[in-house]
């Protein structure tokens, strides 16, 4: 696909909006300031994502110029495409042009206006920039009367490249410049910094978590820096097919991004080929020599185990060749040769391997050693800064002669506060008369018996005109019949006579 395709299939492109886009809607700014900046906006999401999502492969389908190779000066070196940069000049106008369509006109106004807000910014200044792009007190904004283009920065960039401008905008052609897409560059840090902090949790002691913030540019490049955007990582994607899909960091990407990390946002500080991420909320501190080390250290012990896993592989390979040699049954010289030279290798692959797994181990083994030494050192640091508080607090406590003299008071008065209590169990208890308690009980009892006895005395009788009406108000169904019984006994009276 090339940046056309790519455009037109983009939905901030939509066919109806196509004959604006592509027209030189420059003027619509003072006429219809909301349509201007829709086309300006449309412009810069598909431009930023056609770079982040593949650099300039989707220039690679445009007009050759003959300044072709000149003209890309800040990438290509390494052969992987800039994901930060968009190459602005003719190349780029040529790889938009649409036979229906024709020249995107209102394109220098997008860069114009990406200059203004400091979206793009020109690929030398802002390696070269000393102060933050956020907090530069010499970038500011200054107004050129009511032409097209509005904003430009004193003692910045702008005056350097004013008068290029002035004149591609008159020949309406873009400039051949190189701009840093300020948007990918922020999108990129995020996600190495996430990457880096996620890393540096595997150490659970405070010197690991700093000994994992220390790294080589170059083991950093290496660990965090392919898929830069977290194409792969996202949700529902097969991380296999999107493996060869996904862009990685040019050489010139990687710099802007390390300048991007120490300047402007602040999280990292380099020394030659080392740089130190900042560990939780504290501030970047300068690199020392212990830093050095174990950046070194630890790059080192990354490039053994990748040997490691590249000669394993080269092993297991020659020994599948040498054994499909043998099964051919060699009857020639010349197969017994290749079967032979398999082996061989397979031999030097194992015996690299063992060589780089022992030198690996005492890579590791020299790390953990220095880690036990800072940690002893930060432990070491912390009982001596406690030191002071400690004497102070017993200063304040006066010494173990006061605390035992508190001591022996404390047991005196624990001592006469339990003589006070036996005392006044003692003066309770003389109080109450036994023989008064057992004749108090012997009253209540007898008391109780006499109300027993008038109860039962008191009880009424059933007089016999109480008993008529009792068994007036009974029914005759509750009672039981006794026909029965009669015959039981009649029969049982003539059985006894016979």
């Amino acid at each position: 696909m090339d940046l056309l395709d790519y455009i037109l299939a983009h939905p901030s492109f939509p066919a109806r909006r196509l004959p604006s886009l592509y027209a030189d809607f420059r003027r619509l700014k003072d006429s219809n300031p909301d349509g201007y900046e829709a086309n300006i906006i449309a412009w810069q999401k598909v431009l930023t994502q056609a770079v982040r999502e593949g650099g300039p492969r989707y220039w690679k389908g445009a007009v050759k110029s003959v300044d072709d190779e000149a003209a890309s000066t800040a990438g290509g070196l390494d052969g992987i495409d800039d994901v930060l940069i968009i190459h602005s000049g003719r190349k780029l106008q040529d790889s938009l042009t649409s036979r229906e369509w024709g020249k995107p006109l209102g394109l220098s106004a997008v860069i114009e206006e990406q200059i203004a807000k400091r979206a793009f910014v020109p690929v030398d200044t802002f390696l070269n920039q000393k102060f933050s792009l956020y907090k530069d007190p010499n970038w500011r904004i200054i107004k050129y009367g009511t032409s097209m283009l509005d904003w430009m920065f004193r003692d910045s960039f702008v005056h350097e490249y004013y008068q290029s401008i002035m004149s591609w905008r008159r020949d309406g052609e873009l400039p051949e410049i190189d701009f840093v897409i300020l948007e990918n560059v922020e999108e990129a840090a995020k996600i190495l910094l996430s990457r880096v902090k996620k890393a540096r949790k595997v150490g659970m002691s405070m010197s690991s978590e700093k000994f994992n913030s220390v790294f080589t540019l170059a083991m950093l490049k290496d660990l965090y820096c392919n898929d830069p955007f977290g194409v792969a990582d996202a949700e529902g994607v097969d991380p296999d097919k999107m493996a060869s899909n996904t862009p990685s960091l040019s050489d010139i990407d990687f710099r802007i991004l390390i300048r991007y990390l120490t300047r402007d946002s602040q999280q990292a500080t380099v020394d030659g080929n080392i740089i130190k991420f900042k560990v939780t909320s504290e501030n970047l501190t300068l690199i020392t020599e212990e830093d050095k080390a174990v950046a070194e250290l630890r790059h080192m012990i990354m490039i053994l185990s990748n040997r490691i896993a590249s000669q394993h592989l080269q092993a297991i390979t020659s020994r599948r060749k040498a054994g499909e040699y043998v099964s051919q049954r060699p009857s020639t010289d010349h197969l017994r040769s290749l079967a032979r030279n398999e082996l061989r290798k397979a031999k030097l692959a194992e015996s690299t391997v063992q060589k780089s797994i022992e030198y690996k181990l005492q890579m590791e083994t020299l790390l953990e050693n220095i880690e036990n030494a800072h940690s002893n050192l930060e432990i070491s640091k912390i009982m001596e800064s406690s030191l002071p508080v400690l004497e102070q607090l017993n200063k304040r406590i006066g010494g173990i002669d006061k605390v035992s003299d508190i001591v022996d008071r404390l047991r005196e008065q624990r001592e006469e506060t339990e003589q006070i209590g036996r005392a006044i169990c003692e003066v309770s208890a003389g109080e109450v008369d036994d023989d008064e308690i057992v004749d108090e009980f012997d009253r209540l009892l007898q008391d109780e018996t006499r109300k027993a006895d008038k109860t039962t005395l008191e009880k009424p009788e059933v007089s016999g005109d109480d008993l008529a009406l009792i068994l007036s108000k009974a029914s005759l169904e509750e009672v039981p019949s006794l026909e029965p019984m009669r015959k039981s006994s009649t029969k049982q009276a003539f059985t006894e006579g016979l």
